[in-house]
């Protein structure tokens, strides 16, 4: 029998990898099929003129992706599909701080675990786009992707970070929004959160420490806590972000790596103007610390500052989706990687999800060729227009605090209201909201007064929000002083 052998030539990167690499391509071209016996560990060293610990680790990193099996006096094996779903999802350093955390109650909770409640229910806490008419787009264009080639192209499992159609889609796509993205340099998550993940992964170790704004998205802490990783929080002002936190912290307490929401912030609506993007970036450079950019809500703005990635590539992972500008239910998250990373971020994607669904990664691309992403994005700009002039029609007088552009706005609770408490009261009229607790990244920095976080594009019916906003502001004015809103 003749035992399969990797062709490495014209591959970059680690040798190990560069095995690697070879073998997936392998499985996606059909040259090796379930069952197949890998060469030796010793044997294809000697052939391939490297060390025994190359093969070894790519063997490793193999069936830490669940595309491998070792059986002890026999070899080793590629694996089928269903003995894949059984492999361990969460490289070995992480394994083993699992158990030790609590998974049941996160920060997430009050976010996505409660709130629902049905369709009588009017939910504001949920923080999704308004896709009203995103199903005729998908269609059209799944239509012009509906041919048995691309099924079976797609169907396959996938080498390193997507197939290069798809990674061009998303340069263009991210170069449309003011992105400098080629796409050499981009991986494909299943998500923005999961591209966080991916960037955590990869960047950071267990005891890390990961600064991030002081109210910030609560997946975050959800995301590091598994990991083992510490989150703290940083002042903030109006602009976002205080450079001059940032920069004691770095002196002070030796971060690995700094989140940071500099569009349209969530919860607080902030757009951290250039010049500050640029001291933020001139001190993560100076100590050494990476930024992980989360910009899934920049392409709301037409005229929003540049992305701290154009500023200082070199030490910022920059992270987009098409959930909140297209589909949610696509799943396509981007993630324009550092130079000289793309090994360990698809490393840690391969351990974590393994890699973004190419089927639904090929809908998103075809959307972005044939425009309808473009349109989608049009729509949400239209919509979110629409719906804040509807909301500070009702809450302006609240103090409210928002963005024109927003999905979302920042509402002070009524005097004698914590955020939990005001949050069951409008839960009692059928209305849900997210306290502002949980946007809390560390207690030191939790905001002087209670507040709740509306978002406006769940409700897909206008009436429907209309209603709601309505509800929260007559339980608020029941003990509410007037005040003007905040535009930022």
């Amino acid at each position: 029998m003749t035992i399969w052998m990797p062709e490495l030539r014209g591959r970059a990167g680690p040798k190990y990898q560069a095995i690697v690499d070879a073998i997936v391509d392998a499985l996606e071209t059909g040259d090796l099929k379930p069952g197949t016996k890998l060469p030796p560990q010793r044997n294809l060293a000697y052939d391939l003129g490297v060390t025994l610990g190359t093969v070894t680790r790519a063997y490793q990193e193999l069936e830490r992706s669940g595309l491998a099996r070792g059986e002890v006096g026999r070899g080793t094996f590629i694996t089928a599909p269903a003995d894949r779903a059984a492999a361990p999802t969460l490289n070995d350093n992480i394994d083993a701080l699992r158990n030790s955390v609590n998974m049941e109650h996160t920060p997430v909770d009050a976010l996505y675990g409660t709130d629902f409640m049905g369709a009588e229910g009017l939910e504001l806490a949920s923080n999704y786009p308004a896709t009203a008419g995103v199903g005729a787009l998908t269609q059209r264009a799944v239509t012009r992707v509906n041919h048995e080639a691309v099924w079976e192209a797609v169907s396959r499992y996938q080498s390193h970070n997507g197939l290069r159609p798809h990674r061009d889609a998303g340069a263009l796509w991210l170069n449309s929004l003011g992105v400098d993205a080629k796409a050499e340099d981009i991986l494909i998550a299943p998500g923005a959160q999961a591209a966080t993940q991916t960037a955590l992964m990869a960047l950071a170790r267990p005891g890390d420490l990961i600064l991030a704004e002081a109210l910030s998205w609560p997946g975050l802490k959800a995301t590091a806590a598994p990991l083992g990783l510490r989150v703290e929080g940083l002042a903030m002002d109006e602009h976002g972000l205080i450079p001059d936190a940032f920069e004691q912290a770095c002196r002070d307490r030796a971060p690995r790596l700094l989140y940071l929401l500099p569009t349209l912030q969530n919860p607080t609506t902030s757009v951290m103007p250039e010049d500050r993007r640029r001291q933020v970036a001139e001190i993560a450079r100076r100590h050494g610390v990476f930024v992980i950019e989360d910009d899934v809500y920049g392409f709301l703005l037409d005229d929003a500052p540049p992305p701290l990635h154009t500023i200082a590539a070199d030490v910022t992972v920059y992270v987009t989706s098409l959930s909140k500008a297209v589909s949610p239910g696509l799943r396509v998250g981007y993630v324009v990687v550092p130079q000289g990373r793309m090994a360990s971020f698809v490393g840690a994607l391969r351990s974590s999800t393994l890699m973004a669904s190419p089927l639904t990664v090929e809908i998103a691309s075809e959307m972005i060729r044939g425009g309808e992403a473009d349109e989608m994005m049009a729509h949400q700009r239209r919509e979110v227009e629409c719906r804040q002039k509807q909301m500070v029609d009702h809450l302006g007088h609240l103090g409210l605090r928002t963005h024109p552009r927003s999905l979302h706005a920042w509402l002070p609770v009524p005097a004698g209201f914590t955020g939990p408490e005001f949050r069951t009261r409008l839960l009692e009229r059928g209305v849900s909201v997210t306290p502002g607790n949980a946007f809390v990244m560390d207690e030191r920095h939790r905001p002087d007064r209670p507040h709740v976080r509306i978002c406006l594009g769940a409700e897909q019916d206008s009436q429907r929000l209309e209603r709601a906003l309505a509800i929260i502001a007559e339980v608020a004015d029941a003990t509410s002083h007037t005040a003007e809103p905040t535009y930022v």
